[in-house]
C-alpha cells in the first residue's frame, strides 16, 4: 500500500496511535499481573509474620493459662503458615531463587512446632491444672502425709510443712533455690516406722517431687533455658528466615516496578517519535502542494503554466492538479478558436 494519499496518511497516523496504543495496554497489563502476582507473595509473607505473632502470642498464653485451647489454636495458625508457605515455591522456581530458603523455613517451623509439642507433653505431665498430673501427685501425697498417724513429731511436720512451702514456691516462681530446697528437704523426710503403707506415702511422694523437678529442668527454668529456649530460638530463628525472604523478594518487586516504567516510557516516545515525524512529513508535502497551487493560480492569470504532479505529493492534489491542466488545455483551445474567428470576420469586413 502507497501512502501518497491524504487519506492513506490519515490511516497510517490512526494505526500508528492505535498500535502505539494498544503496545501501551498490552505491556501495562502483563507487568501489572507480574506485579499483583508478587505483591500477592508479599501479602502472603505478611500473613505469614501475623500467623508467626499469632503463634506466639498462642504460644505464650498456653504458657500463663495452661489451657489446651491455646494449643488448638497454635496448631491451626501453624497449619495456615506452611498453607502459605506452599505457595512461595512456584514464584521461587519462577524467578530462580534459591528454594532451599523456603525449605530451610519448613524446617525450622517444624522444629519450632515440635519443640512447642514437646512444652505441651511436658506441662500436661506436670498438670495443666491443680488436679491433674504430677500436681494432682503431690497435693494427694501431702494430704495423705498430713493426715497420717505418723506425723506426730514436730520435726517431722515442720519438714514436711517447709517441704510443701518450698514445692509452691518453685511452681509458682520456678527459682533455682527453692528446687535445691526441696531437694535437701526431700532427703530430711524419713521415718523409721515399720508402717509399709506410709513409706509408700512418702516415696511416692517423693518420686513425684523428683518428676516435678526433672519436668521443669526439662521445661527450662527461666524463659531461655530447657524446652522453652529452645522453641523461643527456633521461634526467632522463622522470624529472620521471614525477613530474609521478605528482602529476597523487594528488589524484584522494585525490578518489576522499573521495567514497566521503562517500557511504558519507551512506547509512549517511540510512537511519539514516528507520529511526529508522520506528521512533519504530511505538513511538509501538504505546505509544498498548496504552495505550488497557488503559484499555479497566480501564474496562470498571465501564461499557460502547468501543474507538475510529481511535485504535490498527495494523489488527492495529484488528481486535481490533473484538472487544472486539463482547464488550462481547454481554456487555451477556446482561446485559439476565438483568435481564429476574430481573424476570419476581420478579413470579411476588409473584403
Amino acid at each position: 500500500m502507497k501512502f501518497d494519499s491524504i487519506k492513506s496518511r490519515l490511516v497510517l497516523i490512526t494505526l500508528i496511535c492505535v498500535v502505539g496504543i494498544g503496545m501501551l495496554v498490552v505491556s501495562q497489563h502483563y507487568f501489572t499481573q507480574q506485579l499483583i502476582h508478587l505483591n500477592q507473595q508479599r501479602d502472603a509473607l505478611l500473613r505469614m509474620n501475623t500467623d508467626l505473632l499469632q503463634m506466639r502470642r498462642h504460644e505464650k498464653d498456653f504458657l500463663l493459662r495452661h489451657d489446651e485451647v491455646y494449643f488448638k489454636r497454635f496448631s491451626e495458625k501453624v497449619v495456615s503458615f506452611n498453607a502459605r508457605l506452599q505457595t512461595l515455591v512456584p514464584l521461587f522456581d519462577e524467578y530462580r531463587l534459591p528454594v532451599t530458603d523456603v525449605e530451610s523455613l519448613s524446617r525450622s517451623i517444624e522444629t519450632y512446632s515440635e519443640k512447642f509439642q514437646q512444652v505441651v507433653s511436658i506441662q500436661r505431665k506436670i498438670g495443666l491444672r491443680f488436679d491433674e498430673g504430677l500436681r494432682r501427685e503431690i497435693r494427694v501425697s501431702e494430704a495423705r502425709l498430713a493426715a497420717s498417724s505418723q506425723m506426730e513429731t514436730a520435726a517431722l511436720k515442720d519438714t514436711l510443712n517447709q517441704l510443701m512451702l518450698a514445692t509452691r514456691n518453685f511452681q509458682i516462681t520456678n527459682e533455682a533455690r527453692f528446687a535445691a530446697e526441696i531437694t535437701e528437704l526431700r532427703g530430711l523426710l524419713s521415718v523409721s516406722d515399720n508402717d509399709v503403707a506410709f513409706q509408700n506415702t512418702i516415696a511416692q511422694y517423693k518420686t513425684a517431687l523428683n518428676a516435678l523437678l526433672e519436668a521443669y529442668i526439662l521445661f527450662g527454668v527461666t524463659h531461655n533455658e530447657g524446652l522453652r529456649g529452645e522453641f523461643r530460638q527456633s521461634a526467632h530463628k522463622v522470624e529472620n528466615q521471614l525477613k530474609g525472604i521478605d528482602t529476597a523478594l523487594q528488589p524484584m518487586i522494585e525490578q518489576q516496578e522499573e521495567r514497566v516504567r521503562i517500557y511504558s516510557i519507551g512506547i509512549a516516545v517511540l510512537t511519539s517519535v514516528v507520529l511526529i515525524l508522520v506528521l512533519i512529513k504530511s505538513f511538509a508535502t501538504f505546505h509544498h502542494a498548496f504552495v505550488n497551487f497557488l503559484t499555479f493560480f497566480y501564474r496562470c492569470k498571465r501564461q499557460y503554466q502547468m501543474i507538475d504532479t510529481r511535485k504535490l505529493g498527495f494523489a488527492e492534489l495529484k488528481s486535481l492538479a490533473e484538472l487544472a491542466n486539463e482547464m488550462v488545455e481547454s481554456k487555451r483551445d477556446i482561446e485559439s478558436r476565438l483568435a481564429r474567428v476574430e481573424a476570419e470576420l476581420a478579413d470579411k469586413k476588409v473584403s
